[in-house]
């Protein structure tokens, strides 16, 4: 059994298999550019309170920690598509 595990639902692309997600991604990208569409990048951790958690499960699905410079609790969104 090997030391290195993901959870489920997680997993690594590697080699060939990296090299064509990449290129599709990039022929995405352009494919979209070409739309008039323009890139955007969302953080992945925010303030709590800037996150929607509009019900108790998407609350409890939302890693939260604590910022040790601000004392605020920060959180990664299970699903960032709202932002």
């Amino acid at each position: 059994m090997s030391n290195w595990q993901l959870p489920e639902g997680i997993d690594e692309l590697t080699g060939e298999q990296a090299v064509t997600f990449e290129s599709i991604r990039r022929r995405l990208l352009d494919l979209y550019q070409s739309w008039g569409y323009e890139l955007v990048v969302p953080p992945m951790v925010e303030y709590i309170e800037s996150l929607i958690l509009t019900s108790n499960s998407v609350d409890q699905k939302t890693f939260k920690f604590l910022d040790s410079n601000s004392g605020r609790m920060l959180g990664v969104h299970s699903d960032i598509t709202p932002q």
